[in-house]
């Protein structure tokens, strides 16, 4: 071992199962630190911050839920990962909660465990453990580490059938290490040390140039983008995007950027001016993630977006809440009656698919369709689609 080797800091209230732990630690090339009770635990971390944290659920003293929660308040960097005799479903809940409070969640474990299963998650989180810095994410920019997912999405027409309208990119890091990464990972890294509008650059340039390609093949869909509140705040963005559409001769009304983050815009001056010129320019604009968070009913008319896109939460509970499809009914009617298209995120069957059809929804989005794929997938999963759907609407 040496002083750059990683460190783990385990917390377990069983003396016996915290020292099985922190043996496999150190098989997985940690430097463990292994504590029973809150008061060393605390000791070891007024001390030095671990890498990577494995921590038990169930204690007598502070549970594992209340560790969480004063490890988010310290604004703890360590990666944090659940070792818990606790039910897989209970382990799935700490982990959101503690990824809902800004904690690096690695993953989880239920206990008995076998060695071999711990040393094998040890290692995967040694490797995701030790946190991304901004000289990664600027690297991973300029080596064309960061490529674009796309998912489809599907328009319903006049006869109620589906079919697939627009594709949205998204953009992935192809880590040499880590393997893909989803925007969960450096996202907020990329906000908070400045490079996010060099990463939105990446995913409208190269998504672009892919629709071009597309076109060329005779695939006539739409795109969608992403855009973060950082670039809505900056005046010359419109110009910038609408010579880059000239650039690859797309028609603006080919493009879709999904606001988000409303609660900034708000409060900066500039929002209408730039969001106005968005629309005179043609370009469509979608107040994403309608239905939780910032989102704003005010919004809708005080910005002139013309598309509501209903969050992917309310679309998943669909085929099981008759409260969330009560919601997503009104969401869609209120959306038409302010001149609006509504989409919605999150459908994952045919049953979720027909109601919002059978209420009048525009536009839907979900693993029904298909996941986010690579460019190279995309004309497959489209053509499969239609042949599929083309079949079913002729009774075959």
């Amino acid at each position: 071992m040496t002083d750059s080797d990683p460190t783990l800091l385990v917390l377990d209230d069983d003396e016996g199962i915290a020292a099985i732990i922190g043996e496999i630690g150190t098989k997985a090339g940690f430097v463990s630190d292994i504590t029973w009770d809150i008061d060393g635990f605390k000791r070891v971390l007024r001390q030095h911050t671990p890498d990577v944290i494995a921590l038990d659920l169930q204690m007598p003293e502070l549970d594992g839920v209340e560790v969480l929660r004063m490890l988010g308040d310290e604004s703890c960097e360590a990666g944090i990962f659940l070792v818990s005799g606790m039910d897989g479903r209970t382990l799935s809940a700490a982990q959101k909660f503690g990824t809902s409070i800004g904690l690096r969640m690695l993953g989880t474990l239920q206990k008995p465990f076998s060695p071999e299963e711990l040393l094998q998650r040890l290692r995967a989180a040694r490797s995701l453990g030790q946190a991304l810095t901004a000289a990664d994410l600027d690297c991973a920019i300029h080596n064309g580490e960061l490529v674009i997912y796309y998912q489809p999405t599907l328009r319903r027409f006049a006869d109620n059938t589906w079919d697939i309208d627009t594709v949205e990119a998204l953009v992935r890091w192809e880590h040499p290490e880590r393997g893909v990464l989803t925007p969960e990972s450096f996202l907020r890294l990329g906000e908070t040390s400045g490079l996010v509008r060099q990463m939105t650059d990446v995913v409208l340039q190269r998504s672009l140039e892919q629709l071009r390609a597309w076109q060329a093949k005779g695939l006539d869909f739409g795109l969608r983008v992403n855009i973060p509140a950082l670039l809505i705040s900056d005046v010359d963005f419109p110009d910038r995007l609408e010579t880059l559409l000239a650039e690859h001769n797309i028609d603006p009304s080919l493009l879709t950027l999904e606001v988000t983050e409303t609660a900034t815009l708000e409060k900066h001056p500039d929002t209408i001016d730039i969001l106005t010129r968005l629309r005179v320019k043609e370009v469509n604009l979608a107040l994403d993630d309608f239905g939780v968070g910032y989102s704003s009913l005010t919004q809708l008319f005080q910005l002139p977006f013309n598309e509501m896109k209903v969050d992917t939460e309310l679309g998943k509970q669909i085929p099981h809440s008759a409260e969330v499809r009560a919601i997503v009914e009104t969401l869609i009617d209120l959306a038409h009656k302010l001149n609006l298209k509504a989409c919605i995120e999150g459908i994952e069957s045919e049953e979720a698919l027909d109601f919002v059809g059978s209420v009048g929804c525009d536009s839907a989005q979900g693993y029904l369709i298909s996941v986010p794929i690579p460019a190279s997938d995309v004309e497959r999963v489209v053509l499969k689609w239609s042949q599929e759907h083309a079949d079913i609407a002729a009774g075959v």
